[in-house]
């Protein structure tokens, strides 16, 4: 029998297995040494004490392989079922997620209900004063307010929103669309058709979840879909107009501010020196215009002025009106 190490002469018959490249080429491997170098064969006075010798090692090996194997099937087998367990628990997780969101779907177009005629009138005479009242309210301070909604509300998050079919978030060239369906779908279940114009979204068999127009052009070969954790529809959309901020993705879904804005820095870094001083001074201008104050062509026609006067003390234009191209004119300078 072999003492110490079993696997000192690994390296070896490592080699000779590579050389011989099967079991078969193996054992014929060892049993053609045998016969050329030792008495194995031709000492041997019968046939049987040959074969027992080499059964009682083949049984050894046998006995060990076979628990080792036992105990893999058994280390898979639970290793499935925690497997089995973790899906069916997200499973369970997805189909309550997806239901709770049919509900408040559900709730939030229900909310129509029948009154009489009586009911009715009461509640538009109702309305009509209340906005007459906030009609009154309004008048003389609107700038005011609309600047402070301005700076209450957070710029949209991801560049997008949501509406009750999708999230979305974009770029200055691209969307990514996320729609949710019941979970446990399939790819092939999907239908998902992107035109230059239009978009259609939904499951085979069932009302489509969308399908009308984009806000705006789009380039369909650029674009693509997958299905996200069998249940979230991810669609990406290359814009025509890469320079363009989208304020939705369908015609007659709600609408972001796009004035309110704020892209990242990272994101402008990876343009080209020509490309993102377009885009700062879009950026720029739009901040203006909501503020109410000059863009940057208007600012700079008005220091051309500033140093036209200032070489020009003999010329009076205090009663020079001015108009920039804004929302009115500015005022002249003092006279000469």
């Amino acid at each position: 029998a072999m003492e110490g190490d079993p696997e000192r002469f690994d390296g070896m018959l490592l080699n000779v297995a590579q050389q011989a490249g099967s079991i078969d080429g193996i054992l014929d491997c060892f049993f053609g040494f045998l016969h050329r170098k030792t008495d194995f064969f031709t000492g041997a006075q019968d046939e049987k004490v040959c074969e027992d010798m080499v059964l009682k090692f083949h049984k050894k090996h046998w006995k060990v392989g076979q628990k080792k194997r036992h105990e893999i099937q058994e280390k898979n087998r639970i290793a499935d079922e925690e497997r089995k367990a973790k899906a069916e628990a997200q499973r369970q997780k997805d189909e309550e997620e997806y239901r709770k969101r049919q509900e408040e779907l559900a709730s939030k177009t229900s909310t129509i209900e029948e009154v009489t005629d009586e009911e009715a009138v009461a509640i538009k005479a109702n309305k009509q004063a209340t906005d007459e009242e906030g009609a009154e309210k309004k008048d003389g301070d609107d700038e005011d307010a609309k600047s402070d909604d301005g700076n209450k509300e957070p710029p949209p998050e991801g560049n997008g929103g949501t509406t009750d079919k999708y999230t979305w978030t974009q770029t200055l060239g691209a969307l990514e669309l996320f729609v949710p369906v019941r979970p446990g779908l399939k790819a092939k279940q999907i239908v998902c058709d992107i035109g230059t114009d239009s978009l259609k979204v939904g499951v085979k068999g069932d009302p489509m979840i969308l399908e009308g127009k984009f806000h705006a052009k789009i380039k369909p070969d650029d674009c693509m879909w997958t299905l996200v954790d069998n249940k979230l529809i991810q669609i990406t959309i290359e814009k025509f107009d890469n320079m363009k901020w989208w304020s939705c993705v369908m015609q007659g879904d709600a609408v972001i501010d796009t004035k309110k804005i704020v892209p990242d820095n990272s994101k402008l870094s990876d343009l080209d020196g020509e490309t993102r001083m377009t885009v700062e001074k879009m950026m720029y201008d739009q901040r203006q215009k909501a503020l109410g104050k000059p863009t940057s062509d208007q600012e700079k026609h008005h220091d051309l002025l500033e140093k036209f006067k200032a070489s020009h003390p003999e010329m009076d234009f205090s009663k020079a009106k001015v108009n920039y191209g804004g929302r009115g004119g500015g005022g002249g300078g003092a006279g000469g």
